[in-house]
């Protein structure tokens, strides 16, 4: 085979991976829009969802790479976690650190009267649901330094301002 044989094959396999890139994109879009329609009428209480996503500026001289952050994201306009609705049970005292077994003993818990089960488990199933697609998708479908906001009848993206 000569080199521009060798190099026309090369050009065939590049269009063919971006050809199958694209629809790999372009499928998980169309799965991704399914839960958007799903989610909602499964979780009434739930009236949107999001995340952000960037390539941070600076990261003490490692090179910056792009990440999605669908593991802690906002539901109802707030972070899961730190919402008063997340956890069944409330921390009253730590307790003390035990080193040597790498745990706390003498943790005090208290039920939490606020928790709110069907939004938790709409987190849970919503953050399983988000870890399907790769960072590619996230960055091809909702860009850069974005913040993504999902509601029953729409997607938004804003600019994300991060450190």
């Amino acid at each position: 085979m000569t080199i521009n044989e060798r190099l026309n094959s090369l050009s065939e396999a590049r269009t063919k991976i971006n050809e199958l890139k694209n629809e790999l994109v372009q499928q998980s879009y169309d799965i991704f829009t399914d839960l958007q329609k799903e989610i909602f009428t499964k979780y009434p209480e739930l009236e949107s969802f999001g995340w952000s996503q960037y390539t941070p500026y600076f990261n003490d001289g490692d090179t910056c790479i792009f990440s999605a952050n669908t593991d802690y994201i906002k539901m109802n306009d707030e972070y899961a976690e730190d919402s008063n609705w997340f956890n069944k049970n409330n921390v009253i005292d730590w307790g003390k650190w035990n080193s040597s077994t790498r745990s706390y003993e003498g943790r005090v818990e208290e039920p939490n009267n606020l928790y709110n089960e069907k939004l938790a488990n709409a987190h849970d199933e919503i953050v399983n649901f988000l870890s399907h697609f790769d960072d590619n998708f996230y960055l091809s479908k909702f860009g850069d330094h974005a913040e993504i906001i999902v509601t029953k009848d729409s997607l938004t993206i804003e600019d994300c301002d991060h450190d």
